[in-house]
């Protein structure tokens, strides 16, 4: 994963460790300042395996309207004991085990 990704995935763990009810996807986007299409994408790959994402899907399954993100509940207790670089480690695992 490259630094400027990195850095914009450590930005949105950071702010919804912060807000463990969750946030509209929105709202991320405009505090962390990452285009909303890119914010997406991370969510739906990088993400996917960390985060519960909240809302309404059509009958293709895509999001549509209000969407809240946060982090599973097990994923904070992880934040919240071992910190960022913790979970960091796990989706690097995870993103490695995928394309095997």
């Amino acid at each position: 994963m490259d630094s400027k990704k990195g850095a914009r995935i450590d930005k949105i763990i950071s702010l919804l460790v912060a807000s463990p009810d969750g946030l509209w996807l929105r709202e991320i986007a405009k505090k962390t300042k990452i285009p909303i299409a890119t914010l997406h994408r991370y969510i739906e790959s990088d993400l996917a395996d960390v985060v519960d994402s909240l809302g309404v899907k059509d009958e293709k399954g895509r999001h549509f309207g209000l969407r809240i993100i946060r982090l599973k509940p097990k994923i904070l207790d992880v934040v919240e004991s071992g910190g960022i670089e913790k979970l960091r480690n796990f989706l690097e695992m995870s993103r490695k085990a995928k394309e095997a």
